[in-house]
């Protein structure tokens, strides 16, 4: 079952000479942990906004707990999600306890606010401040609060962590994963947080300029990138006579430094698995090499890859 799926989704603007979304599809499996990424600009916002229901679509089909929905006039099933924008507009004159109250009538829903308190405490965040004297950073800890204390089976968050230090960062990222393996929520969120996302979520959709490049786990992802290749040899006589080889039979593979007896370059995946096996021949292994490792990149240097390389899938 797919907590979210999203067919053929087109959103234009400017009567239809900006393509924010052009053509996506995708889908989140009830239970997953789901990664929404892509520079400012990409198409996210406007994307968790269509899913939200809050713009017009201009071709496409969004369904919620396998449920067609009718953006913008068929809201109840909204209830059900916690909802965190990229941009809030909280009231100035409210403190958090008065804004959660007011949602709480707003959705008719249930809180614990016994929860809401331990949340506040862990992101420590003062209940009783009013929204006008909070910075960006607090007012965001709001923002996440609001999208966890109701009893939502799935999670939609906009740059959850952004305006929070690193600290409250990861933070964030315990308090939401407690709650994903309590409640078996759905989660899915965008970000620029690579490295938190990579250890956060399991599966990723990468969007540029309105198109959607990837769709994948994040363990396939890392498993088809490019891996980095370091070598230590005996000489640099012996480092040279590796890089012909390399040039005349690998041509995919990219020097990225070599320094006396010492070469990392990059390879992609079938490259890297035979040159494990030159690598590893007694003809080079010793005599020629004297230590090597492997490394698999990481989600930011995958995400980095897509983008520069011009990947589609």
């Amino acid at each position: 079952m797919n907590a979210i799926e999203v067919k053929n989704l087109r959103k234009y603007y400017s009567k239809g000479t900006v393509k924010a979304v052009d053509d996506i599809s995708f889908a989140v499996p009830q239970g997953a942990r789901f990664g929404f990424l892509g520079p400012n600009g990409a198409g996210k916002t406007t994307t968790i906004r269509c899913i939200m229901g809050f713009l017009h679509l201009n071709e496409g089909e969004i369904y919620i707990q396998e449920e067609k929905i009718t953006p913008v006039y068929d809201v109840k099933y909204r209830n059900n999600i916690g909802y965190l924008p990229g941009e809030l507009g909280l009231y100035k004159s409210m403190n958090a306890m008065d804004l959660f109250q007011h949602f709480m009538k707003l959705y008719d829903m249930e809180i614990d606010w016994d929860y809401v308190k331990e949340l506040a405490d862990r992101l420590e965040l003062n209940l009783e401040r009013k929204m006008g004297e909070l910075s960006k950073g607090n007012k965001q800890k709001v923002g996440v609060i609001s999208a966890l204390m109701g009893k939502f089976n799935l999670l939609i968050m906009d740059e959850p962590t952004s305006g929070l230090d690193p600290l409250m960062q990861r933070e964030f990222y315990e308090i939401v994963k407690e709650r994903q393996e309590q409640s078996k929520c759905t989660v899915f969120l965008s970000s620029h947080v690579l490295p938190e996302v990579e250890n956060f979520c399991d599966s990723v959709a990468i969007i540029r300029q309105g198109k959607l490049i990837e769709v994948s786990s994040v363990q396939d992802l890392k498993d088809k990138s490019l891996k980095e290749i370091e070598l230590d040899f005996t000489s640099n006589k012996a480092l040279k006579k590796f890089q012909t080889l390399l040039n005349t039979e690998y041509p995919t593979a990219k020097v990225k430094y070599s320094l006396g007896a010492h070469l990392l370059f990059t390879a992609p995946p079938k490259e890297t698995r035979e040159l494990l096996s030159v690598i590893s021949d007694k003809k080079w292994n010793g005599e020629y090499i004297r230590d090597f490792t492997i490394k698999h990149s990481s989600l930011e240097n995958i995400f980095m890859q897509y983008y520069k390389g011009g990947e589609k899938r």
